[in-house]
């Protein structure tokens, strides 16, 4: 009897431990994703974020030049299969376990385009105070981590629905031929 009591009280702190370590595809609350053009002139620089919470609502801001025009801002939704794919990309990116390791400063490039992701995960139970926790890939990861990361962000921005990217790219070239040089 005590070998049998004993043997389900390991079972029981066996399986809690690995589900208290276990980042699931399904505990993210909301997935950022943000690039930017790198440091060109004011016409051509641009940068955007897309953001996609975990009950499918999506969005992209578009930011043209730095800083001096309002953003253009469009809304989407994501499909809960989408949604179930990206919370697998999340997990196989390793981001909201913390171990995704950047380069040294000195390995850092010059110049060039920035793009990294920002997972935000809220805790389910609203009887424990504590804050969301907000898990960021390095702009610049080591070598190891980058195909990963790279999957995720591609994947993140397959999800924008072509039209919202086609109208973005219009008001880009737009602005580009109309700035004031």
């Amino acid at each position: 009897m005590k070998n049998l009591l004993f043997t389900l009280l390991m079972l029981a702190v066996i399986t809690s431990c690995s589900k208290s370590q276990d980042n699931t595809h399904t505990d993210w609350s909301s997935c950022q994703y943000f690039y930017s053009k790198g440091p060109l002139p004011p016409p051509y620089h641009y940068s955007f974020e897309v953001t996609i919470n975990n009950d499918g609502a999506g969005a992209l801001n578009y930011h043209l030049g730095y800083g001096e025009n309002t953003p253009l801002n469009y809304t989407f939704k994501v499909s809960p299969e989408d949604l179930k794919l990206l919370g697998k990309k999340i997990c196989h990116s390793k981001i909201a376990s913390g171990n995704v390791d950047e380069v040294s400063e000195s390995n850092h490039p010059v110049g060039g385009p920035t793009e990294y992701a920002r997972i935000i995960i809220t805790n389910s139970n609203p009887d424990l105070d504590q804050p969301p926790r907000v898990f960021q890939s390095p702009v610049f990861p080591k070598e190891e981590f980058k195909s990963d990361l790279k999957e995720l962000y591609e994947f993140v921005r397959s999800l924008v629905p072509g039209e919202v990217w086609l109208d973005a790219e219009g008001k880009k070239t737009e602005y580009e031929t109309n700035f004031k040089k």
